[in-house]
């Protein structure tokens, strides 16, 4: 009989008590109906007993209630592989404890697991990354990931076959200490879908933004192409994003496509991928235009080819205006073409998600990402999510098997993949693509094992040590007015920190 979970009161002991931030952020993630309190009247005590010796770490973790008592015992010795550091020894004791933690409350609420176990971070593949590095082969890491994280026999499949595609595409420590990819936002849109978390301001209010943001942003980029054409630094990969960028007007795009070619664009350069999502912004001019400054990608994204889900998500233009502007890039002359989808959009079921999901097939992108719903902060929908018609679980992951059906039924395959907090059926995003046609920016971006320099509105920045990886990070504003007071001290300050990078 299943225990009722909602309001259900928590208590965690644990010998390690530096974990518990850690095991309530998870809890509230994966479990978010139950509640985790310090009272000794709590329905539910879990105790959790950590040792770690010199060659195994121990976990003894129990749970009891008034009328139940679960315990897990668990003796690991693989952690003391010599390939492994102390940081990771301790990596893997908290992850431990997590999961008998996530393991005993799944059986005593008589849960469905999560397909990817304990895992809430938003790239899950980079796990696979940096055991690949340490040496470890494919079939080690799947047993990492099945016996530390209880990650999915399916899921952790997935995972490795991204790891093997990335690993064709992303740079080593020697090739990253001089060259960058190139990111530049412009935060404007038509309108803005109820769902949307990214710096994008609808023309109604912002219009008159446009021309002044448009005067800052060329300035930084010449600035920094500047910088980068003195310190001998290449540009690997670009990426026009927003927003979206054919918001803006033919003579606009033709400025800004050529201060960019100016500036950042040569014979390296292995990708130039621009944002054209919404279709009621493409022209044919806009097309060939973006054809003429060497854009060999871009995205078409409709999200949905349901006419009324669009109204409802605030997308003011038709289906058949996407399937024009898809035909229309073709005649261009675009042969790689990726197109976006949301499983769980609100009021959408596994019937209307199968009409999308022939239209898509009938168009044949190159490319496919899709997207599972997620309640981002910064959205409008975040607030009111209770009110919306979400559809449950069981068909949202009926609904990305229908997905994966269409990626076959195209001849994409994965190539990149990110989660984030609070999405439907706790699943994943997956990029897919055509062999040879992968975006090699999003697995980069992705893996973040290149410095990626933010240009424009809400950009960030990403300053790789290819030392050891790790990553700082410089903003821009997301506000247009803001990033217009505000480029020249930011770029300053952006290129000194480039510079002590690159020095």
């Amino acid at each position: 009989m299943k225990v009722k979970k909602e309001g259900l009161q928590i208590k965690l002991e644990l010998t390690r008590e530096d974990y518990y931030s850690s095991v309530k952020r998870m809890l509230n993630i994966l479990i978010p109906d139950i509640e985790v309190v310090n009272d000794d009247s709590a329905e539910v005590v879990i105790t959790s007993n950590l040792k770690v010796d010199t060659d195994k770490i121990k976990l003894k973790t129990k749970l009891v209630s008034s009328d139940t008592e679960l315990m897990k015992k668990d003796i690991d010795t693989e952690i003391r592989d010599a390939r492994y550091t102390d940081g990771d020894i301790e990596r893997r004791c908290r992850s431990k404890v997590k999961f008998h933690i996530y393991q005993l409350l799944v059986k005593f609420l008589d849960l469905t697991p999560s397909p990817w176990g304990i895992l809430i971070g938003v790239r899950p593949t980079k796990i696979g990354h940096f055991l690949m590095d340490k040496g470890f082969n494919y079939n080690e890491i799947k047993n990492n990931l099945q016996s530390t994280y209880g990650v999915s026999n399916e899921k952790a499949d997935l995972l490795l076959r991204v790891v093997k595609k990335e690993r064709i595409y992303l740079p080593t420590k020697e090739e990253v200490k001089d060259r960058v990819s190139i990111y530049i936002g412009i935060p404007f849109c038509p309108s803005r879908c109820g769902y949307c978390s990214f710096p994008a301001y609808g023309l109604k209010d912002a219009a008159k933004y446009i021309s002044p943001f448009l005067k800052s942003l060329h300035y930084e980029i010449r600035e920094v192409g500047s910088w980068l054409a003195k310190n001998g630094i290449t540009v690997d990969t670009i990426y026009l994003g927003g927003g979206t960028p054919t918001t803006l007007n033919e003579e606009q795009l033709k400025e800004l496509l050529a201060i960019i070619k100016e500036s950042f664009y040569h014979l390296e350069v292995r990708e130039f991928n621009v944002e054209a999502g919404r279709p009621d912004t493409i022209t044919k001019k806009k097309l060939e235009l973006l054809k003429e400054y060497n854009v060999n990608r871009i995205s078409i994204n409709p999200q949905t080819m349901n006419q009324g889900t669009l109204k409802a998500i605030g997308r003011d233009h038709t289906i058949r205006e996407v399937k024009d502007a898809f035909k229309l890039a073709r005649q261009v002359g675009f042969n790689n073409i990726n197109m976006d989808l949301i499983i769980g959009l609100p009021g959408e079921d596994e019937e209307s998600f199968t009409k999308t999901v022939q239209d898509i097939e009938e168009l044949n992108p190159d490319n496919l990402t899709v997207h599972t719903m997620a309640m981002k902060r910064a959205s409008r929908w975040k607030q009111n999510s209770n009110k919306l018609d979400f559809p449950q679980s069981e068909e949202v992951r009926r609904m990305l098997a229908l997905s994966k059906q269409l990626a076959i039924n195209l001849g994409v395959e994965p190539y990149y993949m990110y989660r984030q907090k609070y999405m439907l059926g706790n699943l994943e995003n997956i990029g897919y693509a055509k062999p040879g046609l992968e975006s090699i920016y999003n697995i980069i971006m992705m893996e973040e094992r290149e410095t990626v320099i933010g240009l424009g509105g809400g950009a960030i920045t990403k300053l790789v040590n290819p030392e050891d990886w790790t990553i700082a990070r410089l903003n821009n504003p997301k506000q247009p007015q803001d990033y217009i007071r505000e480029v020249e001290e930011r770029t300053t300050s952006k290129l000194q920190r480039l510079t002590s990078l690159f020095r």
